[in-house]
């Protein structure tokens, strides 16, 4: 999934493997992000 080796996975850092899976959800489609409504977009 990744697309490294088995060393290359093991010798990353966390931030570098959470980077990668923040991409991997991006390009999936299930990034969570969210869109927050403000008062001045919601009709009266």
């Amino acid at each position: 999934m990744l697309k490294m080796t088995e060393e290359q996975f093991w010798n990353s850092t966390p931030k570098k493997l959470q980077a990668l899976f923040k991409v991997y959800k991006v390009v999936h489609g299930m990034d969570e992000t969210k869109e927050l409504d403000y008062i001045d977009n919601i009709m009266f």
